[in-house]
Parts: C-alpha cells; structure tokens; sequence
C-alpha cells in the first residue's frame, strides 16, 4: 500500500477489526522504531503468513523545515523448516515456534541503529490500551517518560541503554556473590557505572515530569471544565529533585547501595534506582489508579498524551505528528470539541473511530477522510447531513419558509 498523506486532520474510519489501529501503529512505528502494542517484533507479523521466509516492511517520505527524510524499517522472518505447510498454504493461526526476525533500519538510505532513528520522527500516540498507564504496573509509567524523553534527547536514550544492560549484570554478579561466588569488591565496577548513569537518567525523568506536570493541569482543566487539578508526581527510589544534577542523584544512589548491600545480595537483585522507580496521577491530591472513575482516567491520560505533544513541540519548535486512536468514542461533544481543537493546531494528526460523523460538521471541510476495510485503504467523502425534522416535513408538503 502506498499513501499520501497530507497536512491537517486525517480522519481514519472503518468497523473494528478492519486494520486502523494498524495504519497508527505503522506511523508510530516508524518514530519509536518499535510497537506501541507489542514488545516482540515477532508479533508484528500477520497471523497466517506464509510459512517460509519472507519480507516486510514501512517507510515514508517526511517533509521537515531542515529537507527531506526518508526513514525505513524492514523485516526479514525466517521460519523453522518443519513448519513449512506445503501447497496447501497456511492454516495456523500463531506464529510457529522458532520463528525469527530480523529488523533493519535506514534513515536517509543508510543502515543506521534503531537509537539512530529514535527522534528523527516525533510521534505521540493516544490508544485505549492507555488506560494501564493509570491502572497497569510501574514499569508502563517509566515506558512512557522513556519514549517522550528519547525522543527529545538522544544522550538520554544511550544512558538509559547502558543502566539497562548494567542493571542485568550486576543482578548476575550478585546472584553468583550469594552462592559464593564474586567477591563483593568485584561489583564496584557495576556500582560506578550505575550511578553514574542511573544518576542521569533519574534527574532527566525528574526534570521532564515536572515540564509535563506544568502542561497537563491546564489541558486537563479545558477538557473536563470541572475545576479539577491533574498533577504528575515522580516517585524514585532514592530522592530526587527537579533541579538536581545527575551527580547528586548519582549520590543519593550510593548511598542508596551502601544501605541496601546485604538485601541485596541475599535476594540477587538491585533494590536502588531508576528501574524501581513510578509515576503517580493526582486529580485534586488523589491517587488516580485507585479513586477516579474510568471515565476519569481515560480523560486523565489523554490529558497526558496532548502535554507530551505539547512538551516535545516546545523542547524542539516542531510540533510532533499526533495519533489518537479511538479518543473520540467516549468523549461527551464539550470534551471532543476540545480535543478537535487541539488536533487542529497541529501539522499533521491522524485520529480512528468506528464513527466517520462523530467529527462533527464543524470540522468536516477540513479533514481528509480514509475508509480502512479487510486491510485496505480507500479515500472517502463526508456523508452529506442529515435534514431536520423541519426541514423534511417542508420538503413533503412543498413549501418553504
């Protein structure tokens, strides 16, 4: 499939189950170089392909101030040759075991690391699978200040790579340590590089939520017109405040490893840093995820998502692409307004519904409409309104006002 896709709102409609959600994912995609809905990019492929190798793959061509870009991510899937189905084609419904892929990614023709391409295309994504970050477990809250964050600061992503892969090493010398292996000065090699980029990586998260704590409470206010208050609130595991340098976050880590040594080594795991640490909402002072209704949460983390488009525009003066899947199905018409509003303002926004009139006529001369069905892709035309009530009885009896 091949699209053009123009400035302005793109309205993407179509019954469920017809492939929407999978237009959005692709142009996400294409910004974060993973799935917003998956961490496998196994799962990326389509149930039923054929069971031998094949290709797959999603570019676009970028129009941005500073000239063109082309940004390409491609698939090679490798099946297990047991698994072959014969002339027959395919039946299985799941990916077979031993099943590989392969990502390769270019910018501009060049094969470049997927921490390359992170930022190259800003992206925010709305979806109803959103609703966990209120309700789901805290490692759903870090994704996302590590995704807004490296989408802004690339040294950031680097340091969060290097914590990730220190924090897995020096879980492995501890678990040997408590079976007598290592010695316990062997880990301080690990200790250093913890801190120093835990340090960073915990004083950056600090640094943006208290940005993005800023934006949310207004955007909030507007859509809801309740005179509530949405705060943002990092929790770390060691204290952490939004003007320290990564150095005395990197202290207060220390020390943090110092207390906990012993646990730590009894349990084979490290107790300390930003891999430990949350985000709380707050309507009015209140935890979210425990008192507000669904239809609270669900404005609280659309809330989230227009603040973190709105940050990264600030931080970069470009406005990213926004993606609002499913936003407007539970939106009462004062809430949609606002929302359309603020789509409005950006360059380029994409928004699915299973409604192609919940737009409204007010937005409708100046939104492209896609028909998404069984996968494919069609341009489609507004349906022209509906008369009134009036109006019809006028038509029937032939008079006018």
């Amino acid at each position: 499939m091949d699209l053009d896709l123009g400035p302005g709102i793109t309205l993407v409609h179509g019954a469920n189950g017809q492939g929407k959600s999978n237009l959005l994912e692709a142009v996400y995609l294409l910004a974060i170089a993973k799935s917003p809905r998956t961490s496998s990019d196994r799962e990326l492929i389509r149930l039923g392909s054929p069971s031998e190798s094949g290709y797959s793959g999603v570019s676009a061509d970028v129009r941005r101030e500073d000239g063109p870009l082309r940004v390409q991510l491609d698939f090679q899937t490798t099946y297990p040759q047991s698994d072959d189905p014969g002339p027959a084609g395919p039946t299985q419904r799941s990916h077979p075991e031993g099943m590989t892929v392969q990502k390769f990614i270019r910018v501009n023709g060049a094969p470049r690391r997927a921490s390359d391409l992170v930022g190259q295309v800003m992206a925010t994504m709305f979806s109803a699978d959103d609703l966990q970050l209120v309700y789901g477990p805290p490692t759903l809250r870090r994704r996302y200040l590590d995704i807004l964050i490296s989408q802004l600061n690339r040294r950031y992503l680097r340091s969060l790579q290097r914590y990730q892969r220190v924090v897995v090493q020096r879980n492995h010398l501890l678990r040997m340590m408590r079976t007598g292996g290592p010695r316990a000065g062997e880990i301080d090699y690990w200790n250093d590089e913890l801190v120093t980029e835990g340090g960073y990586v915990a004083a950056e998260r600090a640094r943006a939520l208290v940005e993005l704590s800023k934006r949310v409470g207004p955007i909030h206010g507007e859509l809801t017109g309740e005179g509530e208050t949405l705060e943002l609130v990092y929790r770390p595991s060691v204290p952490v405040g939004a003007g320290d340098s990564p150095e005395a976050v990197g202290d207060a880590l220390r020390q943090a490893l110092d207390v906990h040594r012993l646990r730590e080594t009894a349990q084979g795991i490290t107790l300390s840093g930003p891999h430990r640490d949350d985000v709380q909402l707050l309507i009015d002072g209140v935890d979210v995820g425990i008192y507000a209704s669904r239809g609270q949460s669900r404005t609280a983390v659309l809330s989230m998502r227009l603040a973190e488009a709105a940050y990264m525009a600030d931080c970069r003066q470009q406005r990213p692409i926004l993606l609002l899947d499913d936003v407007l199905s539970e939106l009462d018409a004062d809430r949609r307004a606002h929302v359309l509003d603020r789509a409005a303002s950006y360059e380029q926004c994409f928004i699915s519904t299973t409604d192609a009139d919940s737009i409204g006529q007010r937005y409708t001369p100046h939104v492209r409409r896609l028909a998404v069905q069984a996968g494919s892709v069609r341009a489609s035309a507004p349906r022209a309104p509906s008369p009134s009530p009036r109006s019809r009885l006028h038509n029937l009896d032939g008079r006018g006002d």
